[in-house]
């Protein structure tokens, strides 16, 4: 969502449920790579939106660069993620969505905390000032 120094946060903050059909379809298919446009197809999504779900998650994910005319890029699953359990993935999956999402509303209510900081302390010089 935002880029910081390299660093992308809120990557698995209500991208849970795609992740987990991209990976299933991972599982599913008899191929072990499979390119965006056939997730697209099998899960019903745009294929940009399976692409930037491929690119942000690299800890399940991996791009492999098609040997040959075309240059397209296939994903693969990792070979860290296939040897696990599928109950397993989904408890990571799930792990660092629910991280994502304290992360997020932690963000906006030190956000929020700092406006009502600000704002009482403009009070409180006017009042003692004002």
């Amino acid at each position: 969502m935002s880029i910081f120094l390299g660093f992308s946060f809120f990557r698995f903050h209500r991208r849970r449920i795609k992740i987990l059909a991209i990976y299933e379809t991972f599982l599913t298919s008899s191929k072990r790579q499979l390119h965006p446009l056939e997730i697209g197809r099998e899960n019903g999504m745009h294929t940009l939106e399976v692409m930037k779900v491929l690119s942000n998650t690299p800890e399940l994910f991996l791009k492999v660069p098609r040997s040959g005319s075309g240059g397209t890029n296939l994903y693969a699953l990792r070979s860290s993620i296939v040897v696990q359990s599928s109950e397993a993935v989904i408890a990571y999956i799930n792990r660092l969505a629910r991280k994502d999402r304290i992360l997020y509303y932690s963000l906006i209510i030190l956000v929020l905390a700092v406006i009502l900081m600000a704002l009482l302390n403009i009070a409180f010089l006017r009042f003692w000032f004002g």
